[in-house]
């Protein structure tokens, strides 16, 4: 049985985690800052968990460091055995930190060596912890990050740790996030709520141009408050494209433009909506009721110009009489319910 370990004793443990791969990533050969190099991302601090079964164990373990307390920080695991080795190998290891600046965990990519050979997964996150919650934990949110959000800096929704360092580069005025091994959940967004409750009104999505990235933007628009769904903004990137593949490509100033000018995030959802159905009149006056449910949960303001954006993407087919008796409808059918 697994003894009990603090959460104190888990971070502990955690940084000194962080020096052995972060003296591994300076040694002569290994491969993670010419990646990150090569990605444009050159200072970006990173460890190296160097590759074998068992580096960082013994490490730890002349450190003081118990069995217990290795499986209690998802830095190892057991073979049926009872063989116990390094949960990261041979990987690009950044460290996801807490408002307070402890390592909590870490996301770690696999050498691009082995990118052909998906029995490896790309990345690897730290499993739950007593300190790290997949669904509440965003890499990037540190203490600086918090107080940037808390005086007033636009959050930025990304998907990955490389996007985050990305973003970074992009310009000085966002703050990019992102959750690892899941998609943006309550808890996610709690902790930005937590720090300003009007964070979200002004955050950013970065959304990948693909159904993927559609659903995504539905998926998190119906977590929002109907201020925040007003007012949220989304970049949506070409098909396959994230901001570290733009970065990676030279196109900085692109993902810069883009963050400063995105559309509503509702405008996306909406267009979710309408692409689900065919371009016919029948298709069309599905989708449009569809989209009217979303218009009709939304302030009066945004709801404007949610309705107007709705009536131009089906002006081939419909007119704007049509479209905003839809809506209207929408609302009569949510007052009628509610009554």
């Amino acid at each position: 049985m697994q003894a009990q370990v603090s959460a104190e004793r888990i971070v502990e443990v955690n940084t000194a985690a962080w020096e052995f791969w972060r003296w591994h990533a300076r040694q002569p050969g290994e491969w993670t800052a010419e990646y990150l190099a090569g990605r444009g991302l050159r200072g970006v601090r990173a460890g190296y968990a160097p590759p074998g079964w068992a580096r960082l164990v013994p490490t730890l373990h002349r450190k003081h460091v118990t069995d217990d307390e290795l499986l209690a920080a998802g830095l190892a695991v057991r073979t049926a055995k009872g063989a116990l080795g390094d949960a990261f190998r041979d990987r690009l290891v950044l460290p996801i930190t807490d408002t307070a600046d402890r390592i909590i965990g870490f996301t770690a990519r696999r050498n691009p060596a082995v990118d052909g050979d998906e029995s490896v997964p790309k990345y690897l996150n730290t499993t739950t912890t007593a300190v790290y919650d997949k669904h509440r934990a965003l890499y990037g949110l540190d203490q600086a990050a918090a107080r940037r959000i808390t005086a007033g800096a636009a959050p930025v929704l990304v998907e990955g740790a490389l996007d985050v360092e990305a973003v970074r580069r992009a310009g000085p005025d966002y703050v990019p996030v992102a959750a690892c091994g899941t998609a943006i959940t309550t808890g996610h967004l709690e902790q930005l709520r937590t720090l300003d409750p009007h964070a979200l009104e002004r955050a950013i999505v970065t959304l990948d141009g693909d159904a993927a990235g559609a659903a995504g933007a539905r998926r998190l628009w119906d977590q929002l408050t109907a201020t925040e769904a007003g007012t949220i903004g989304a970049v949506v990137l070409p098909a396959g494209t994230d901001p570290a593949g733009l970065l990676e490509a030279g196109h900085r100033d692109e993902l810069a433009a883009l963050l400063a000018h995105p559309q509503p995030l509702t405008h996306a959802v909406i267009d979710q909506a309408l692409a689900q159905h065919g371009d016919h009149l029948e298709g069309r006056l599905a989708a449009v009721r569809d989209a009217a449910q979303l218009v009709r949960c939304l302030e009066p303001y945004a709801a404007a110009a949610a309705g107007l954006h709705l009536s131009q993407r089906v002006t081939d087919t419909l007119d704007t009489a049509s479209v905003l008796a839809e809506i209207l409808d929408a609302y009569r059918s949510a007052e009628a319910r509610q009554a």
